[in-house]
């Protein structure tokens, strides 16, 4: 029996709750889920005309490292993932031919705003199956999650795993002294 394999990817400044629902979505139909982290290298980011801020410094606060750090505390306590293999990459969007994924890989992605719309295209011109999940009511930012991290506003912590808040906070102080320095 062939494995079947998702690819999501993001740039997940922070990671959050509405992330987790993608996963649990794909860990009922696929065996293996790639977690693809865009903008892996932060000293080497391009702007893109369907989104201006994706590779600005403000919206790429978080390291590869401490992004993959945020999403294992985050996925540690979803039990829907327990049968699922689960495995984080550097993902560069602007470099196909470094995707380290299987040629069955089905990408998932969430329809919100052009710059989805551009991903998605992006995968299909790689002749890569793609899988469009139904996009919430409202979405969820992580732009609104980094302003209250930068304004000590907590109501943050509503929008991410309760295991992933002490990360995310140690890495954003991290990242702020860092900046800082």
């Amino acid at each position: 029996m062939t494995q079947r394999v998702a690819c999501f990817t993001g740039r997940f400044q922070p990671f959050h709750n509405q992330h987790l629902e993608v996963l649990s979505a794909l860990s009922h139909e696929f065996d293996r889920i790639i977690i693809g982290i865009t903008n892996p290298d932060l000293e080497n980011l391009s702007e893109h005309a369907a989104s201006l801020h994706r590779h600005t410094d403000a919206a790429n606060p978080f390291s590869y490292e401490s992004r993959v750090q945020i999403i294992k505390a985050s996925i540690s306590e979803l039990t829907d993932l327990n049968n699922v293999e689960i495995e984080i990459i550097p993902f560069d969007l602007t470099q196909p031919v470094s995707w380290t994924v299987p040629a069955e890989t089905v990408f998932a992605l969430r329809i919100f705003s052009a710059w989805e719309a551009s991903k998605l295209d992006l995968f299909t011109g790689q002749e890569f199956e793609v899988l469009e999940l139904p996009a919430p009511a409202t979405k969820l930012s992580a732009s609104d999650i980094r302003q209250a991290l930068t304004t000590n506003d907590s109501t943050w912590h509503s929008h991410v795993a309760p295991g992933a808040v002490s990360t995310i906070q140690q890495e954003w102080d991290n990242a702020k002294s860092k900046v800082s320095v």
